[in-house]
């Protein structure tokens, strides 16, 4: 909130979820050595090395909610859950949730819209494994077989799809 008011301008909601995330991050490991590699970065976002653990952290960020008043991510890439194949003739997807995961990879979807309104930070915590599996098979239900009319793979992650992995310390990481 500081930066945000400093720099007298609203920034980009993944920016702020990434600062979000840092703080938190600051906050719960001390003594860890933390790298910052940004949005740019195919990945990862942050480098945790912990009690001789190396953990990698996906910053995902919203402020657009649903007509609940619920936080929603838009354009998420289904190719980092999920294996799509196009045929050529049919342009029909084929769509397999993702089997290979990382360990040490942990994906954390900040509600920045409910920080911005309250200074209340939500953080939603899955693990690599996890992540594929929710997303790779939401994906899968909805598009396989399906005409792609488009390149992207690109699709929306609900509130409905991640309440349940709300955790306010991000401690489950290195847990």
């Amino acid at each position: 909130w500081k930066f945000r008011k400093l720099c007298n301008k609203p920034f980009d909601r993944g920016f702020i979820g990434e600062l979000l995330v840092l703080e938190q991050l600051l906050r719960t490991y001390r003594k860890a050595n933390i790298t910052y590699f940004g949005s740019a970065n195919k990945g990862r976002d942050f480098e945790l090395i912990s009690k001789g653990r190396t953990i990698q952290i996906e910053v995902k960020s919203t402020s657009v909610q649903d007509k609940n008043g619920n936080p929603r991510w838009v354009r998420q890439s289904a190719k980092n859950f999920c294996d799509i194949k196009i045929d050529n003739r049919s342009a029909e997807q084929n769509v397999t949730p993702r089997r290979d995961y990382s360990q040490n990879l942990f994906w954390v979807f900040v509600d920045v819209k409910t920080w911005l309104d309250k200074k209340q930070t939500n953080f939603f915590v899955l693990t690599d494994k996890k992540a594929k599996s929710i997303f790779g098979k939401k994906y899968q239900k909805i598009y396989n077989k399906k005409i792609r009319k488009s390149r992207s793979t690109d699709f929306w992650v609900e509130y409905e799809d991640i309440k349940n992995f709300k955790d306010q310390s991000l401690r489950k990481i290195t847990n």
